[in-house]
């Protein structure tokens, strides 16, 4: 499913990009920006708080047996983390605003 949303979007941008301008295109996606970063943060939200849901789900209806649902359960913290580490780097550029700091101005 990721793959073909990637497929799709890379069509879509490319589209745009024969028929429209780099400028309405930049400004087009600065008006997203706040809306899918709020989609972002829901969904890890949801994956943080639905977690033990889904499991205790997935157990009851016997698609996973005890031990495994114990080993997920532990699991729930550690896959939030990451969902939170990859937003920060990916999403909102942490390491080139870090670099950015860190830098300064360039001097020639």
């Amino acid at each position: 499913m990721a793959g073909l949303l990637t497929v799709l979007v890379g069509y879509l941008l490319m589209h745009r990009l024969q028929t429209e301008s780099v400028l309405s295109i930049q400004q087009s996606i600065d008006t997203w920006r706040i809306a899918l970063t709020v989609c972002r943060w829901t969904v890890i939200a949801l994956v943080a708080f639905g977690w033990k849901v889904g499991v205790e789900h997935f157990a009851r209806t016997g698609k996973i047996n005890f031990d495994q649902a114990e080993q997920l359960h532990r699991c729930r913290w550690r896959a939030v983390t990451w969902l939170v580490i990859f937003e920060l780097v990916l999403g909102q550029g942490l390491v080139m605003k870090f670099l950015g700091v860190t830098a300064g101005p360039i001097v020639r």
